[in-house]
């Protein structure tokens, strides 16, 4: 309004019923902001305790499928010793390091040029190796095949017949999980 060239305003006065709302508005924003900060301090404050269990599984014997004498070279009595080739298996779900090897019981023959009972073989122990048998992979077997250098050798006591003969040598070994 216009009174002698001035401007006059006049504002209404609030009424209680619209003080309240304004007020409950405010009231409401500082609960939420007050109830936020406190869900967010319960995030990063839990704590807790309890206990868990683990069970250990049983490791299965490493097996040999096959041990051969004298693959990159031929056994002849008193002669240089040969290679011996030892394929392992690891039914385990973890990888096996072989660390020692020896032989375990009597060398056979096949294929010599007559009777070959007394091979004269005999396996050189091995120590200190760190042959890494594969774990099992789904349902296969781990599997690693390796040729011993000079692990195996003839003696004179070897017969006549055992001449072209291939040996199969039984061993033992040991290792370690790893």
């Amino acid at each position: 309004m216009n009174v002698l060239g001035l401007k006059i305003t006049v504002e209404p006065t609030p009424s209680s019923r619209s003080r309240w709302a304004r007020r409950a508005v405010a009231l409401g924003a500082i609960n939420v902001a007050v109830l936020a900060s406190g869900t967010a301090y319960a995030f990063w404050a839990t704590t807790g305790s309890g206990s868990g269990v683990a069970k250990a599984g049983t490791a299965s014997p490493l097996t040999t499928v096959t041990a051969t004498a004298a693959v990159t070279g031929l056994l002849y009595p008193n002669g240089p010793a040969g290679d011996l080739t030892v394929t392992f298996r690891n039914p385990n779900t973890f990888p096996v390091k072989i660390t020692n090897l020896s032989g375990n019981g009597t060398v056979t023959a096949a294929g010599g040029t007559g009777t070959c009972t007394t091979t004269g073989v005999a396996v050189t122990a091995q120590s200190g190796l760190a042959l890494i048998v594969p774990a099992k992979s789904g349902g296969t077997d781990g599997s690693l095949t390796s040729t011993l250098t000079g692990a195996v050798s003839m003696d004179n006591t070897s017969q006549d017949g055992c001449q072209n003969a291939t040996f199969t040598v039984p061993v033992t070994f040991s290792g370690t999980s790893n």
